[in-house]
């Protein structure tokens, strides 16, 4: 405080102590209202939490009709992904082909004497070209057999690798293929006599009911099978399959289990909100922050719109139902929960898809991804919707909170400030007194003397 104060100085009494404990009595009207601000808070952040998983459950209903997921797809698998993988680049020709790996592509390798002190090594390679032989020089001159060896792998544009085999160096092409059109040979000073080699080769590969034979230059191919990709991975047999165009049953699967788990997540969070309980006379912000959202009855509306919606759907031939209560009344159930049955989609999918599109709904008929995307628009419309406005309406009653504590803290400053004038003055005035009263004292005695 702004001025001189007197603490007890003539009275004697804790005057300081005694203005903290006037001013903590004056405070309660102000922890009143900060523990209100702090309740309001605590239900303006809860509501943007269930307004942001409400929010990811209508995008999931959404998905379940989305034209992605119903436009047509081809399948491609291979029967037997140890000898080879296949995936789909464009449209396919449906069936079952029957695929025959006899090799896998290799690369060529030469090993030569390595020349203590290097010297410079030329790689003469082709590229896909038998008759076109491109040339890479190294300077290796005063090089051990490793500084060299770290040279070649280092450079970017090296067609080759170089190891060191038992004080040897050994050169692999860094491209698969036959050594006619992939291969390479190394000569100069740094290397000495050829002493192994290995010509490269390509991947061959045959189609059943296909009168020709088909190469690759690398694992990978392309030919013989338009639309496909399939990758080698070591010799055998192996049948690759293309399904008709049709949408794919295990995207179908995977949105209807994204919704579950997105409908799931809600109800979790809102009857969490729902049901904790307020603190009477809250001590504490923490006391203040609890049952923000207690008993809120228009948010127990949107858990029963929402659970209507599920159970007049007929969501059960599809896999989607409610949690099984069993003997035991299972949280989950009383809850309102949600469960996927695979096996159940998947019967549902083989008795007919068009059935399957016709209950999720699609960008040419409604169905439930519709419905219930309509359910909660106007719960989560941006700016109008429920969930929005109620947001918008603890944003003003925080604000005239916080008007409210700015005016009681003035009101607390100016109060204060009157005490504490009232005490030095009363102080000063018993000083005073106390000065006058020994002055008297002091001349009386000397009179009397």
């Amino acid at each position: 405080m702004a001025g001189l104060q007197l603490s007890g100085l003539a009275s004697g009494m804790d005057t300081n102590s005694i203005v903290t404990q006037l001013m903590s009595l004056e405070q309660a009207p102000r922890t009143r209202a900060a523990r209100q601000q702090v309740a309001v808070q605590a239900r303006q952040d809860a509501l943007r939490q269930i307004d942001t998983k409400l929010t990811n459950l209508k995008l999931a209903a959404g998905d379940l009709r989305s034209a992605v997921l119903w436009s047509p797809k081809q399948i491609v698998t291979s029967g037997t992904e140890g000898v080879l993988t296949a995936r789909q680049v464009t449209g396919a020709a449906p069936g079952g082909y029957t695929v025959s790996v006899s090799s896998l592509a290799s690369a060529d390798s030469r090993t030569y004497a390595w020349t203590p002190g290097g010297g410079s090594l030329s790689v003469d390679y082709k590229a896909g070209d038998a008759a076109t032989t491109a040339t890479k020089t190294f300077d290796l001159t005063g090089k051990s057999l490793d500084d060299a060896v770290s040279i070649v792998n280092s450079d970017a544009t090296s067609p080759v690798w170089a190891v060191n085999v038992g004080g040897k160096l050994s050169l692999s092409r860094r491209e698969t293929g036959d050594h006619a059109t992939w291969g390479f040979d190394a000569s100069g000073p740094a290397v000495g006599a050829l002493t192994g080699s290995r010509d490269g080769s390509n991947a061959a590969y045959t189609i059943a009911g296909d009168a020709g034979s088909y190469s690759s230059h690398t694992n990978v191919a392309t030919d013989g099978l338009p639309g496909v990709e399939l990758t080698f991975k070591s010799p055998g047999t192996s049948t690759v399959t293309v399904s008709a165009p049709a949408a794919n049953p295990v995207d179908v699967a995977a949105k209807l289990k994204a919704f579950v788990t997105a409908y799931n997540d809600t109800i979790d969070l809102v009857r969490s909100k729902v049901t904790e309980k307020r603190v009477v006379n809250p001590t504490s912000d923490a006391d203040a922050q609890a049952g923000a959202l207690f008993g809120d009855a228009s948010l127990s509306g949107v858990l029963t719109s929402m659970r209507q919606a599920v159970s007049t759907a007929g969501l059960d031939a599809l896999g989607v139902k409610a949690a099984a209560i069993g003997s035991g009344n299972t949280p989950d159930a009383l809850a309102g929960k949600l469960t996927f049955d695979q096996s159940a989609f998947d019967a549902a999918w083989a008795a007919g898809p068009a059935a399957v599109q016709a209950k999720l709904g699609s960008s040419e008929a409604s169905g439930f991804g519709q419905s219930f995307e309509d359910l909660l628009t106007p719960i989560t419309r941006a700016g109008t919707g429920l969930m929005d406005q109620r947001v918008g309406d603890a944003d003003r009653e925080l604000t005239s909170l916080k008007d409210t504590l700015a005016a009681i803290d003035l009101r607390l400053a100016t109060k204060e400030e009157h005490l504490r004038k009232q005490f030095t003055a009363m102080e000063t005035a018993l000083a005073a007194s106390q000065s006058q009263s020994s002055s008297l004292a002091s001349s009386l005695a000397r009179l009397t003397g």
